[in-house]
């Protein structure tokens, strides 16, 4: 069980990078929109280009995000009926889940996203009409590489779900919860205390 946790922490880092990374793209997307803003309202030197950089900042800051967010059971959930089952049975639809629907999706997206960037690299696409930003390919890549986050993020949550149902005593939580939430309010665990996991 320790080994399964050691490796969904390996699985973690490369979501947490990104995550990061993406934290930091928020500071350029920030720049970029301001400088926009008071060129185009005090110096007339807005551009499309400029435009079209908000717009891919801001696409990949969405999308990078996600596996990281997975991990930390910070993406959308509609539990109309979970809310009633018990944390056993809520870790077991976790799991399922994520081999059954998370997992084989992604797969997908990353076949056919990988074929859609490498189709505008081989074709050098940018900008319609030629007045926005060239290499268009850079932010299509954005799309299979968020979906093998999202896959490291998925197994990472299932790995410690599995634990969490074997060997409660190791962790109680499959998500990464910060120091200050004191209790789960949502997730396979809700009702009770998120626990830090033990370390020999």
């Amino acid at each position: 069980m320790r080994s399964a946790l050691t490796v969904a922490a390996w699985l973690s880092w490369p979501c947490r990078i990104f995550a990061f990374l993406c934290g930091c793209l928020l500071f350029v997307l920030a720049a970029v929109i301001i400088y926009d803003v008071i060129g185009r309202r005090f110096f007339a030197t807005g551009s499309f280009m400029l435009q079209e950089l908000e717009w891919h900042l801001h696409g990949a800051i969405a999308v990078l995000a996600f596996g990281y967010a997975y991990l930390k059971d910070a993406h959308v959930r509609i539990d109309v009926f979970s809310t009633s089952f018990s944390g056993r049975t809520r870790l077991r639809i976790e799991i399922a889940a994520i081999v059954l629907f998370l997992i084989p999706f992604m797969v997908f997206v990353t076949i056919y996203g990988t074929e859609f960037a490498w189709r505008a690299f081989v074709r050098g696409e940018g900008s319609t009409g030629g007045v926005g930003l060239p290499e268009r390919w850079i932010i299509k890549s954005a799309v299979p590489l968020s979906a093998v986050l999202a896959m490291l993020g998925g197994v990472a949550v299932a790995l410690r779900a599995y634990v969490a149902l074997k060997r409660p005593d190791l962790l109680a939580d499959p998500f990464e919860r910060d120091a200050s939430e004191g209790f789960v309010e949502t997730g396979p665990h809700a009702d009770r205390p998120a626990t830090p996991e033990r370390r020999p």
